[in-house]
């Protein structure tokens, strides 16, 4: 179960992020505390193997607004297909790049709000595969997956 964060005016909001390249194409991540690390260290939330992934690469930061800040790694932060060199607003269906790791973001303020299979397309490959339902396959998964997260939660 995703961690929801109050932000401001009492709004419940949720973070996550679907990996939308490589072996784990489709699996949601689900941003668990209000400084989420991606990295190569053992402490980070979501580790890499990947030499193009610093120590300590990037941090996703919750509070009156959800931003991505690069801690100073040697190849940088992508946001939409752009390097960034500060912080940075993150909004729902941003595409967010570390390294060789790709990831939609969502974010929400209803756990139940259904996922944006537009958005979602958008950012999701088949990978190696040519079979030409490998997007709408991933995406019942992704359905599949918040239809049971959203189980019992009105």
């Amino acid at each position: 179960m995703p961690l929801e964060f109050v932000r401001g005016r009492g709004i419940l909001v949720i973070v996550q992020l679907i990996v939308t390249t490589g072996s784990r194409e489709g699996q949601v991540i689900s941003v668990s505390s209000e400084k989420f690390i991606i990295g190569r260290a053992g402490d980070c939330h979501v580790r890499s193997k990947s030499e193009l992934i610093s120590r300590y690469h990037c941090a996703i930061l919750v509070g009156d607004e959800v931003v991505v800040r690069d801690l100073g790694s040697r190849n940088g932060v992508r946001l939409n297909d752009e390097r960034i060199c500060a912080e940075q607003r993150l909004n729902n269906g941003d595409k967010l790049g570390i390294g060789p790791l790709e990831f939609y973001v969502r974010i929400s303020a209803d756990s139940t709000e259904p996922i944006d299979e537009a958005n979602v397309s958008q950012y999701l490959t088949s990978g190696d595969n040519d079979d030409s339902g490998a997007t709408q396959s991933t995406l019942t998964v992704l359905q599949d997956h918040w239809q049971s997260l959203n189980q019992g939660t009105k």
